[in-house]
């Protein structure tokens, strides 16, 4: 099982996440978002550290990352026709899934359509992912990746479903936008534990 650390902001981050164990690691490169980067900070971590940088965006514009990003995630849910889209581009691509009901359906759509990696995630920001219904989402797709409220005291319980993958952002902060080592260590620890 692998982690990505995502909503990285500070070189130190990054570079302390790797050394952790992170196999991947997310940057939030939407403007106006509290955990924004600049496309060139992703150059300047990838001069520092080999892991899989994940580029996060909101939307399907992303020239501006797409030759420095390992993966582009787009954290949101596609048309039909932003999906085929997406098959027009060499990059690799990670897709939001939210754990609902309509995700089933979005999720049979990907999995038509599109050659990417899947992160099963809260229908509602700020919210911890629904569990059960994440569940029957893995059910579907084994080797996606789970996030949502993840922190290293809960992390068991996302273990237990046996992702490809857990995503963590904020439940390893010690302040917004800044990461906490030891709940780092703690989290990449567990989750390599139960591997």
């Amino acid at each position: 099982m692998k982690v990505k650390i995502c909503g990285i902001t500070h070189l130190e981050d990054a570079v302390t996440a790797k050394r952790l164990g992170s196999d991947m690691l997310g940057f939030i490169v939407q403007p106006g978002m509290l955990r924004y980067v600049k496309p060139e900070f992703l150059r300047l971590v990838k001069g520092e550290v080999d892991s899989p940088l994940v580029a996060v965006k909101l939307s399907t514009s992303f020239e501006d990352v797409i030759e420095v990003a390992d993966y582009v995630q787009v954290h949101k849910v596609l048309t039909r026709e932003e999906m085929e889209e997406l098959t027009t581009y060499s990059a690799k691509f990670i897709l939001y899934v939210p754990s609902s009901i309509e995700g089933v359906e979005y999720l049979n759509l990907i999995n038509r359509t599109l050659d990417a990696l899947v992160l099963i995630d809260s229908a509602k920001k700020g919210t911890k992912v629904d569990l059960s219904m994440a569940k029957k989402l893995l059910d579907l797709r084994p080797d996606a990746g789970i996030g949502g409220g993840v922190t290293p005291e809960n992390v068991y319980e996302f273990i237990s479903l046996n992702p490809g993958w857990i995503d963590v952002s904020s439940g390893v902060e010690s302040s917004p936008a800044k990461k906490d080592f030891e709940k780092m260590r703690r989290l990449i620890r567990a989750v390599k534990d139960a591997s």
